[in-house]
């Protein structure tokens, strides 16, 4: 038997080997492209030896190395581009140390599991008797020899593992050292002072440089430039193919582009509601359609001279980025054409006049060239190798081109605001027009200054942060509008969305929360990720940007807690979710289990609300651990409120433990009558820190629970549901004392409110001089007003004197009574 085991758990392990092992060897021949999948995949155990992995290790460990050697020989050089380069290699190993190791881990569990697995099998049959003695040695040797196996290969994963790390680390390392070199060149270049283009210094010193620098880039511009002439001349075929990929391009940007605009804006007025977000998805549809129409344009007319086959690679890559600065100038033009909408002002997404969207209706075409001429200039500049003086030319002349387009805004609307503040102060102009008018324009003067006085890398810094900030400003915008109009839409209860979401059975109130919440995380987002933009370089590369974005998104430290977006969202969610758990389990059992239970309201109230306080004590514990706060921090933290309990919050918390006191032994339960320092009332809320009393007049008296606690309460229904009124009334004469009693019995026992049991009773409670003293008690419904039963009586009692021919005599003319009220 125990041969028999041991061969079929050998069999096993050995079928599950060879079907694995293809898929394995697959994913570790592609794991740089494959290695996100596979981490997020289950893990799969495969007793081969690793033959891939080593060789590339090895390689990333050549890389470093030599990577280390060029930082060394480099020293003190100002070239960026150099540094840039290298620091994209360094990340590139970084990343694909990280995927190694998401690989291995997972089958190095599979060898640790299955050694474990291994381990008890052999522990479990050698417990058993020994039936065959010679065939259980042999297959011992088997199992031995596969747990051997087992053991090597895992020992090699974990080296290959801990190697990986290792590289993963000097990789960080090392793109630290590179980052920081690359901040220190920043700060060098951006303060150097150079001699002022108003001096002679700096012309002097371009026309030094001016042969070479000019050499440089003609040749760029002929081999770019010899792609056109080439293929002009190879023959009629070649030039028809030109101009028609240029034919088509206009095709596209003149007849295709305004059609399929005209099919979208069709299509938004019959399924989008007449809202903002028509206003919003026409402004971004604008965008995106400009930015695709003007890159495939582009794209089609390189492809019509067949640049690939015909210039050398850096002038394809010039033409590449060419097209790519095409893309984005495009975006940039349907950007701004959404949200002034000159032609069609009902499309107008900006809250302006049609004075101020004609007036600024030509800037952004300018600005969309100026940041196209950016682009190319400064890819020129890093590829061509200019002098120094050159660069500084490019940009201290686009740093001032760029500060009057600026100043021309708060120009053109100069006369506007102006009409606006003689109009009245209604429609005076807002901050953001005075932010326009004072703001912009001096930031616009010190670039300019900062040219002039010799700080050209400063200046042109500064201009192009400006440019940076604008843009992302503008689409954080829209796509914050947007994103809005979609949330309100989607949660209005009276739209068809909202409808079907109310037939779930939630109410409009909750969905009109829900928006508002949600609404309010966008502009917290926003309001981030425009932080973010401030702070990042300035840069119109969209990768570096998402690189800074991402730094700063990336988990931040507070002390010794570890806070990061990612897990301030998912306490947010964890929060939402807590809320309407919480308020359904609540309604289940306030609607579906308590009413089948004898439970009295007072009880099912105590119940709910401590429920409540546990659930919510739950979440908060949640979140805490989504936020990363450990039981030590908590520590830390109780430490903390320890203090401030000593010193201004113990009256707080003592509320509220008697609070939790109150819920739990019940002493006071709503409905009750209690009588608090000598004021009546009736109980009708208990909350965390105080109790809610009714008084007769219908104002409330917050009491503290601990009042409820340490002090003494007189509860007058703690022992009984209902309510008893006892009322004292003379009779003067000794023989009308029968008829008295009869009469007032009958109307108590006619009451509806008057409960049969306990039965009403009437009874002498004292002679006096004058009259007979009777003392009338009866019991009420807990429900019933003890006042307002004991009035009925009292009224019905006297009508019914009042018919008598002999009237029974009074000595008051109200009778003197006390009443004590409650429900058990």
């Amino acid at each position: 038997m125990r041969l028999i085991i041991r061969s079929f758990f050998i069999l096993l392990l050995m079928l599950g080997v060879c079907i694995t092992s293809t898929n394995f060897a697959f994913a570790q021949q592609n794991t740089t492209n494959t290695a996100t999948n596979n981490s997020s995949a289950p893990s799969v155990f495969v007793n081969l030896p690793d033959t891939t992995t080593q060789p590339q290790l090895d390689s990333m460990t050549k890389q470093l190395k030599s990577i280390s050697k060029s930082l060394q020989s480099m020293g003190k050089s100002e070239d960026r581009n150099a540094f840039k380069n290298l620091l994209g290699q360094v990340q590139d190993i970084s990343i694909t140390a990280t995927d190694l190791i998401k690989v291995l881990q997972p089958r190095l569990a599979g060898y640790t599991n299955a050694l474990k697995i291994l381990e008890s099998t052999k522990d479990t049959t050698a417990a058993k008797s020994d039936d065959n003695k010679t065939t259980a040695d042999s297959s011992n040797a088997t199992v031995d020899d596969y747990q051997q196996s087992l053991s090597k290969n895992r020992r090699d994963l974990q080296l290959k593992i801990q190697q990986a790390t290792i590289i993963q680390l000097e990789a960080n390392s090392q793109i630290a050292q590179i980052q920081q070199i690359l901040d220190n060149i920043q700060q060098v270049q951006m303060f150097t002072h150079l001699p002022s283009p108003l001096s002679g210094d700096f012309w002097a010193q371009i026309s030094l440089y001016h042969k070479t620098d000019q050499a440089r880039l003609t040749k760029i511009y002929t081999d770019f430039s010899s792609l056109f002439s080439q293929t002009w001349n190879d023959g009629l075929s070649s030039r028809a193919q030109m101009l028609g990929g240029i034919l088509v391009a206009l095709l596209i940007i003149f007849f295709a582009r305004p059609f399929i605009e005209k099919i979208i804006t069709k299509i938004v007025e019959r399924t989008v509601p007449p809202t903002r977000l028509r206003r919003s998805l026409m402004t971004l549809c604008a965008a995106i359609l400009s930015s695709i129409t003007a890159g495939v344009s582009a794209t089609v007319i390189f492809a019509s001279l067949g640049y690939q086959d015909n210039i050398n690679h850096s002038a394809f890559e010039f033409s590449q980025h060419i097209i790519h600065q095409l893309y984005f100038c495009g975006f940039i033009l349907g950007l701004y054409r959404g949200f002034l909408a000159v032609k069609s002002p009902q499309w107008r997404l900006l809250p302006i006049g049609d004075k101020t969207a004609q007036a600024v209706n030509i800037l952004p075409i300018i600005y969309a060239l100026m940041v196209f001429l950016l682009g190319v200039v400064k890819y020129i500049n890093s590829t061509s190798g200019v002098s120094i003086f050159a660069q500084q030319l490019c940009n201290g002349f686009f740093t001032i081109l760029a500060a009057f387009l600026f100043l021309s805004i708060p120009i053109k609307l100069r006369q506007i605001g102006t009409e606006r503040l003689s109009s009245g102060t209604n429609n005076a102009p807002g901050l953001g027009f005075f932010f326009i008018a004072i703001g912009l324009p001096i930031f616009c003067i010190v670039s300019i200054i900062t040219v002039l006085a010799g700080y050209i890398h400063l200046g042109y810094s500064m201009s192009v942060w400006l440019n940076w900030v604008i843009l992302v400003f503008s689409t954080l915008n829209l796509l914050k509008i947007l994103l809005i109009d979609i949330t309100n839409l989607f949660f209005d209860p009276d739209r068809w969305v909202g409808q079907k979401i109310r037939l779930l059975g939630i109410k409009p109130q909750s969905m009109e929360q829900l928006a508002t919440v949600i609404t309010g995380a966008i502009t917290v987002l926003t309001v981030l990720l425009i932080i973010a933009s401030f702070l990042s370089p300035g840069n119109f590369d969209l990768v570096i940007f998402a690189q800074h974005l991402s730094l700063i998104l990336q988990t931040q430290k507070i002390g010794n807690i570890s806070i990061s977006f990612a897990s301030i969202a998912q306490a947010f969610v964890i929060f939402i979710i807590g809320i309407y758990v919480i308020r359904i389990i609540r309604n289940w059992l306030n609607e579906k289990l308590f009413p089948k239970t004898m439970l009295d309201h007072a009880t099912r109230n105590s119940i709910d609300t401590i429920f409540n306080y546990c659930c919510w004590i739950i979440v908060a514990v949640i979140i805490l651990s989504t936020l990363g706060v450990t039981a030590q921090n908590i520590t830390w933290i109780v430490s903390a409120l320890s203090v401030g309990i000593g010193f201004g919050l113990q009256a707080i918390v003592q509320n509220f433990v008697s609070g939790l006191i109150l819920l739990a032994e019940r002493p006071v339960r709503l409905g009750d009558s209690v009588t608090v320092g000598g004021v009546k009332g009736t109980v009708k809320s208990i909350k965390v820190r105080a109790t809610e009393i009714q008084l007769s007049d219908f104002s409330t008296l917050i009491v503290p629970n601990s009042q409820l606690i340490t002090s003494s309460v007189q509860n007058s229904t703690r022992s009984r549901h209902m309510g008893l009124i006892s009322i004292k009334l003379p009779v003067i004469a000794p023989r009308q004392l029968e008829r008295a009693k009869t009469l007032i019995l009958d109307i108590m026992n006619n009451h509806p409110e008057v409960v049969e049991t306990p039965k009403p009773s009437v009874l002498v409670d004292s002679v006096t001089e004058i009259a007979l003293v009777m003392s009338i008690t009866c019991y009420v419904n807990p429900t019933s007003s003890t006042d307002g039963v004991k009035s009925d009586i009292l009224t019905q009692y006297l009508n019914e004197i009042s018919k008598i021919a002999t009237t029974i005599p009074m000595e008051k003319s109200e009778p003197e009574e006390s009443l004590a009220s409650g429900q058990e």
